[in-house]
């Protein structure tokens, strides 16, 4: 994407997991510091990235144009552009596209523990079963097994 262009072909849904956690770091603060935004991340997750690491993908936000970033002294100072309603509203918009055939209803549904109407599960894209040779299921849409 180009510079000062607002998300178009991406969204929340497709970030993928390291963006999607500086994002809702950002969100959480309003603005702030990659350090901000590590100490935070370093603090929920108990793992410890480096600052180069978020600063990385801070600039990748920036260039896809999710935040905006200002210097402020001798760091940079980034505020979200792109909101967490609109990434929570394209999520679910992607999810009942890509796996529920457009039906909100058939989501619903299926959240409620319903069966799925017929007619909405022909339509539904059929997913390999888990170890089929060259096939793996979306992590996104899989539970973490226990360790």
């Amino acid at each position: 994407m180009k510079r000062g262009k607002t998300i178009s072909r991406k969204t929340f849904f497709e970030l993928p997991p390291l963006e999607l956690e500086c994002m809702k770091a950002l969100w959480a603060q309003g603005q702030a510091s990659v350090k901000e935004i590590r100490a935070q991340i370093n603090g929920s997750n108990g793992r410890a990235l480096a600052y180069t690491t978020i600063e990385t993908i801070m600039d990748r936000l920036t260039r896809k144009g999710a935040v905006v970033r200002r210097k402020v002294g001798r760091a940079h100072l980034y505020t979200p552009q792109y909101q967490a309603a609109a990434a929570r509203a394209d999520a679910v918009g992607a999810l009942v596209h890509h796996f529920f055939a457009g039906s909100r209803r058939s989501l619903s549904a299926y959240l409620a523990g319903e069966p799925l109407p017929e007619a909405s599960a022909a339509r539904l894209p059929r997913v390999p079963p888990s170890g089929t040779r060259g096939h793996e299921p979306c992590l996104a849409l899989t539970r973490p097994r226990a360790p």
